[in-house]
């Protein structure tokens, strides 16, 4: 049996043990708050200033750099969290304003220097800025930072190179998507989306590259930025890729580019044998396509013992218009099985409601 005064030691030990960490959490908050108080109140008499800047007309502007460009280091170090706050929010001549001001203090230079940092939460930072300036001689120094031990300061980094948009950069954010430190799919994919169609010919490269992931993240790029000259390339990883998840995301890429050429290679994905979940994206492609050749190949999916095959055949046939529409009506009159019928009957009560809708959630999980 346990002493009693040995328990009695231990709750004591574990309640020291709670009060100590709530009295350091405490401390924590208490220092930020006083800090961030800190910075508000040296800020202050600028920050006017700084508004008035934003709003005053470009041959206006000239005396108002000029004062917050002789602002001590103290005060800018407080001001500049705001400066870089508002970089990100406006546009236009605000904007150039802002990058102006930055220039006039050397901030790019600093930024740069500092993204050698002992500190991860400065190099974060200095990416950051450099990102909201568009600071394109920073790119090297950015890839770089994509093997940086800090999975934040990764994310930054791919991040402000987004932002800045220089294809080089666009190898470096591929690579990043394996190996040792890694930077978060979703982040390269809304980098590499952010280029344009400037990058399009080198992020197409990545279809020869060995790791599905990074195949997979091309093809969900080209798909999202309107990457139409690219339908072959599209199609090519939809008909011969050896990985479901890219022949997946290249089914959904062909339905949100509404090209012809998507079709047949579409057709072919929704066969039995294929896969569910591509069998379901291809049908929800060929819906957006809105190809009446389709019909008797989706109206065939209705009685699939998958109700979410199915189910996204129905929809799709939905939207296929008025030939999708009239084969529902003629599978729900003719009783030709009962899954075929219960799907079609559910799909011309959910449009008569207003209730058509994509597959969505099946896709967005894959």
């Amino acid at each position: 049996m346990i002493p009693l005064g040995f328990v009695t030691q231990v709750l004591l030990c574990l309640l020291a043990v709670v009060l100590v960490l709530s009295l350091l959490i405490t401390g924590i908050r208490g220092v930020r708050t006083f800090r961030q108080s800190r910075r508000r109140r040296i800020a202050a008499p600028v920050r006017d200033l700084l508004l008035e800047l934003l709003c005053t007309q470009e041959h206006e502007q000239s005396e108002l750099l000029d004062h917050i460009t002789r602002i001590d280091k103290r005060t800018w170090a407080a001001l500049e969290p705001t400066v870089a706050a508002m970089l990100g929010k406006v546009s236009g001549k605000s904007r150039e304003a802002l990058i102006l001001l930055y220039e006039r203090r050397g901030s790019p230079a600093h930024a740069v220097a500092d993204l050698r940092s002992r500190n991860a939460a400065r190099r974060g930072r200095a990416a950051q800025v450099l990102g909201l300036l568009h600071h394109r001689p920073a790119v090297p120094s950015l890839c770089r930072l994509l093997d940086d031990p800090d999975r934040e300061v990764r994310s930054a980094a791919a991040r402000a190179l987004g932002r800045i948009g220089d294809p080089a950069a666009v190898p470096h954010l591929l690579r990043s998507l394996h190996g040792a430190r890694t930077v978060a799919p979703m982040a390269v994919t809304a980098a590499l989306a952010s280029f344009g169609s400037a990058a399009w010919s080198r992020v197409v490269e990545g279809l020869r590259d060995p790791a599905p992931l990074v195949r997979a993240v091309v093809v969900e790029v080209l798909g999202v930025t309107g990457a139409i000259a690219r339908t072959p390339e599209i199609v090519r990883a939809l008909c011969e890729d050896p990985d479901t998840e890219v022949r997946i995301r290249a089914a959904r890429a062909l339905g949100r580019l509404g090209m012809p050429d998507g079709l047949e290679p579409l057709l072919a994905g929704i066969r039995p044998g294929q896969p569910a979940a591509l069998r379901i994206v291809a049908a929800g492609a060929l819906g957006n396509l809105g190809a009446a050749p389709a019909t008797p190949h989706l109206r065939a999916m209705l009685g699939d013992a998958d109700p979410h095959v199915a189910g996204t055949a129905a929809r799709a046939l939905l939207r296929l218009g008025p030939a999708g529409q009239a084969a529902l009506r003629e599978t729900a009159d003719e009783r030709l099985g009962a899954r075929a019928t219960a799907q079609a009957r559910a799909a011309l009560a959910e449009a008569a409601v207003g209730g058509l809708r994509h597959d969505v959630l099946v896709e967005v999980t894959l």
